[in-house]
């Protein structure tokens, strides 16, 4: 009986590429994701926060400097009181890697709103929160009573990441309610759900 001989070159790669994937499995590995429910995982949630102090901060395509601000609730009947839907974390009981808050709105067709997604500079768990939530939204649409999934943002240069997502449309408006001479921008980016979604206007 002949055996196939394996060669070297094919071995190496396939050592190589194995690595590669317990490194990148060690990576997620080392990250919880985690879900506030209660009191208690809403106070677990505001401890870690406390001890994220770069968790929100940026920098734009010109280099300027920004950071969001954080969204903290006195406890869960604030939060759906506030029209509270999901904040999901990424952490390792030190620190929040990132986090995504999510909220409910019957009006205007039924629509979930991102409020906050908020992540340290390269580890791609904003991604992979983005990616939870656009998926929860497809298969539940129907017993949420939404239509759309919707993000607002003023910061523009930001815009092009939210594309990666393949959202259905995207409106760059003057900043709604501005006295401003030269009112900042925004833009609404809108992942339609249900083909019952209204023709909304912006502009």
């Amino acid at each position: 009986m002949k055996i196939k001989s394996v060669s070297r070159k094919k071995t190496k790669k396939n050592t190589k590429k194995n690595i590669q994937t317990r490194k990148n499995n060690t990576e997620i590995s080392k990250y919880i994701l985690s879900e506030v429910t209660n009191d208690n995982t809403y106070t677990h949630f505001k401890s870690l926060i406390k001890k994220s102090p770069n968790l929100c901060k940026g920098q734009t395509g010109d280099g300027k400097c920004y950071k969001i601000r954080k969204s903290i609730l006195k406890d869960m009947k604030a939060l759906k009181q506030d029209n509270h839907y999901r904040i999901i974390y990424i952490h390792n009981n030190k620190e929040i890697i990132a986090y995504i808050s999510t909220k409910l709105y019957s009006k205007d067709g039924g629509f979930m709103f991102i409020h906050k997604l908020c992540s340290k500079e390269g580890t791609g768990q904003g991604k992979r929160l983005m990616k939870i939530i656009l998926d929860d939204g497809k298969k539940n649409y129907q017993k949420l009573k939404i239509t759309y999934i919707s993000l607002t943002t003023q910061n523009l240069d930001i815009v092009n990441y939210y594309k990666q997502f393949n959202p259905t449309r995207i409106v760059e408006v003057d900043t709604p309610l501005s006295k401003a001479k030269n009112p900042v921008r925004c833009a609404y980016m809108i992942w339609q759900l249900s083909p019952n979604m209204p023709v909304l206007d912006y502009k």
